[in-house]
């Protein structure tokens, strides 16, 4: 059931176990980890099932002197967040893709591939995608029509 919280009459509330906050894709896929449990969840977004042309955009700090808030054109406020802009780009990160790099600080990340690979397969999965085999450049060679070397 969705709930539009802007038609909810002052003092109105919702009891939840559990409140997560945004309703992009990390945001939704959390909250149907628990869909048929007895948690009672709420999924809170900011915005509403549509882009609107009055939405404000999410805000992002502006470094300066006095640093400030600022509306951030590129992001979203409406279910599904930034994913309504992703255009089907759901490719796996690389194993290089976790790696320090000399010349980023504080690169590279604390864990590795494999340990995200049941949580990749259980995205395909949940996003309808072709199976996470199709990803290894190996298994696709034969169906490239221009295969890479």
């Amino acid at each position: 059931m969705f709930i539009d919280p802007r038609y909810v009459p002052e003092g109105g509330t919702a009891q939840a176990d559990l409140c997560v906050i945004g309703a992009g894709a990390a945001g939704i896929s959390l909250a149907m980890e628990f869909v048929d449990t007895s948690l009672r969840v709420v999924l809170l977004e900011s915005g509403g099932l549509m882009a609107e042309s009055d939405g404000h955009g999410i805000y992002k700090v502006v470094p300066d002197s006095t640093p400030h808030l600022s509306v951030d054109p590129s992001r979203t406020w409406y279910f599904g967040g930034n994913t309504n802009h992703w255009a089907g780009n759901c490719r796996p990160l690389d194993e290089a893709d976790f790696e320090p790099r000399d010349w980023v600080r504080n690169s590279g990340w604390p864990i590795r591939k494999h340990q995200l690979l049941q949580y990749y397969e259980r995205a395909q999965a949940m996003c309808g995608l072709s199976e996470f085999r199709c990803y290894d450049i190996d298994t696709c060679r034969p169906h490239l029509n221009h295969p890479p070397p």
